[in-house]
Order: C-alpha cells, then sequence, then structure tokens
C-alpha cells in the first residue's frame, strides 16, 4: 500500500474513534418534527422519489469516494415511462434537487483537517466529478411521502446558504471542534433528528457510506411501498448516459401510514438488521 494512501485510511479510521466527541451541524432539518411535519398539506398532484448514489474507485482512495442522494418532484400525472429521454439530461418535467457536498475547489483532500467552502453539485456535475476516477452504484429511486420531501429540501436550503463548510473527515479538526463544516455523507446524514454522526462512522465511504444510509433510512416510516423502485426514472434524469451499478435493498423496511405523523424521528423498532446490497448486471 503506497505511505500516502496508508496515512489517509489511517486518518479515517481515527476519525471514526472521534465520532463521539465531535460535534455534528445543528441543521434546522433536525429539529423538524412528525408533528410538523404531518401538518404540511400534501399537494394532490405530485409525488416525491428519491436516489442514492454511492461511488469509489478501485483502491477505495477517500479522494475518490462520493456519497450523494438526489430528490425528484414528479406532478403526478406525468409519473410512469415516457416523457422526455435524453441522455445526461433530466427530463424538464422534473423539479430536481441534489445533496452532493463537495468542496468548491473540486478537489477532495482528506488529510486537511480545517473547514474550506462547499457547495452542492447538481445530478450530472456530479456524476461527471465522479465518472472519471470511480465506479457508481444506485439505489432506488423509492418514493416518500411528502414530509420527508420536505425534510430533504430544508437540509439542501440550509447547506446552499453558506451556514456550513466542507471538510473531507468532519469528525475530528476543526469541523469536529465547533460544528461549522461536515463531508459528503453527513450532509446527508445530519437531517436525521435520532442520531448523531457516530450512527453514520466514516469507516463507511463510498458505495459503503451509501449503503449505510439507505438501511438506517428503511428504519423509518418515510416510504411509500418500499420494495417498489421506480426504474421509469432512470432514463426520463437523463442516467442512462452512465454505466450504473444497480444495487437493491433487501432487508427490514417501514411504510409511511397515511394521515400519520411519522418520520425519521420515529424510532427503528429493535430487532436485527438483515441487510443485503445485491448487484444488478442489468444496466439502466
Amino acid at each position: 500500500m503506497p505511505f500516502a494512501r496508508g496515512l489517509t485510511l489511517s486518518v479515517v479510521l481515527l476519525a471514526c474513534g472521534c465520532a463521539l466527541a465531535t460535534k455534528k451541524v445543528t441543521t434546522p432539518a433536525a429539529t423538524l418534527t412528525s408533528e410538523d411535519l404531518a401538518q404540511l398539506p400534501k399537494p394532490s398532484d405530485e409525488r416525491y422519489f428519491v436516489v442514492f448514489f454511492g461511488a469509489h474507485d478501485a483502491r477505495r482512495q477517500p479522494a475518490h469516494a462520493h456519497t450523494w442522494a438526489t430528490l425528484v418532484r414528479v406532478r403526478a400525472s406525468d409519473a410512469g415511462p415516457g416523457g422526455s429521454v435524453t441522455p445526461g439530461c433530466v427530463d424538464p418535467a422534473f423539479d430536481v434537487h441534489t445533496i452532493s457536498w463537495l468542496p468548491v475547489s473540486g478537489k477532495v483532500n482528506a488529510l486537511k483537517y480545517t473547514v474550506e467552502p462547499g457547495r452542492n453539485y447538481d445530478l450530472h456535475e456530479t456524476i461527471r466529478f465522479s465518472d472519471g476516477n470511480a465506479s457508481i452504484a444506485v439505489w432506488g429511486p423509492y418514493e416518500v411521502w411528502h414530509g420527508f420531501a420536505h425534510r430533504f429540501l430544508v437540509q439542501k436550503e440550509f447547506l446552499d446558504s453558506g451556514a456550513v463548510g466542507y471538510q473531507a473527515v468532519d469528525t475530528f479538526g476543526e469541523a469536529a471542534r465547533r460544528g461549522n463544516g461536515c463531508d459528503c455523507i453527513h450532509a446527508i446524514s445530519d437531517m436525521d433528528p435520532l442520531y448523531a454522526r457516530l450512527r453514520y462512522a466514516l469507516a463507511f465511504y463510498g458505495k459503503p457510506a451509501t449503503a449505510n444510509i439507505v438501511r438506517r433510512f428503511m428504519h423509518s416510516p418515510i416510504w411509500i411501498d418500499p420494495q417498489a423502485a421506480h426504474d421509469w426514472l432512470i432514463p426520463r434524469l437523463g442516467l442512462g448516459a452512465y454505466t450504473l451499478q444497480k444495487r437493491k435493498y433487501i432487508g427490514f423496511s417501514k411504510e409511511h401510514e397515511p394521515g400519520a405523523a411519522a418520520d425519521l424521528d420515529t424510532r427503528a423498532p429493535v430487532r436485527p438488521v438483515v441487510s443485503t446490497l445485491v448487484p444488478n448486471r442489468k444496466q439502466p
């Protein structure tokens, strides 16, 4: 193992041990309760879907690992196959929001322990950022209730506000002390009102980190028919332009009950987690 890579991996593993002391970014998305979300009116002609992505290279170098998620708002009348299919372009009928937190510089440095400016890259910008150095896996698209969609959008708005910066390993250094920075994983998981960053340890990065987020979120009642993957969205999101590894979550999942006040702050049942990440060789 080259010295630089070994040192970087050692830093990541050390960071996992520091997670208990790290200061989680205070985000408005994590303060939303199920009751707050249940009060939101549901638009009659809208559906919401979330897609999770993970990427890393063959050597799993942290600089080439990334986790991101995309929320898609679709008019119910526009749902299903058809629409505009252009590889590399999103169907203009969709309203798409991506949490893909990376440094403004575009250079990920796992050995930098200070916070730098960050920004969300859009879906196709992120794939182009990752595609040259890493293989990309995708989970979903899964349908979610409108309350979780709101939480997701609040988290993205907070990140986009400039209130928080980027740090590739945020469990020590400036981000851990001051709670003013996060990495790509915690940019998503910090919206979780139940669990601290220890639940999303940086021993998982790249595709395993995304799998860990999917597993945790599946245990809260945010899903509409969680076993259904709405693959008709893949070409309409323009993802047919890329080689993606389609993954399927198999394990416990909790469906949202219409009218119920239940979201990520609804604790998962105490039971063993059985999750298998099944590669699907059929490309989108």
